[in-house]
């Protein structure tokens, strides 16, 4: 496999991708629809099981894995911001439980990536 490619394959691509889900569902909400309404509103429960799914790439073969924790990340930090703010923003209503749920999405996130970190680290280390 090329290197260009292993580099590729990575925490960046899964993000942006889901990012992009984020705000075309955003995007579709303009008049305020009930189903994409309530997606939205379930976002932070999405953007955790996104952080969970990550970890994946480690069974991938083929994705370089020197440098894949730090990345993860980073990346999953930065665009579980930008996904539940992007996201949580297209809501219909706005009342307070909006900040809560991005309170709690990105303490889950941060609790997840603890987590996933140790057992990804536990699991090297026994293999």
């Amino acid at each position: 496999m090329p290197r260009y490619l292993q580099l590729l394959i990575g925490p960046e691509v899964y993000w942006l991708a889901l990012y992009g889900i984020v705000a075309l569902l955003a995007k579709a909400n303009v008049p305020p629809a009930y189903p994409t309404n309530k997606i939205l509103d379930m976002l932070w429960v999405h953007v955790i099981l996104a952080a969970v799914l990550v970890f994946a790439l480690w069974f991938i073969p083929g994705v370089e894995k020197s440098w894949l924790l730090l990345r993860v990340w980073i990346v999953s930090l930065v665009m579980a911001h930008f996904m539940l703010e992007k996201g949580l923003g297209a809501l219909k209503d706005q009342n307070p439980g909006v900040g809560t749920a991005y309170i709690i999405g990105i303490i889950f996130v941060f609790f997840v990536l603890l987590v996933g970190s140790v057992a990804v680290k536990i699991w090297q280390w026994r293999s």
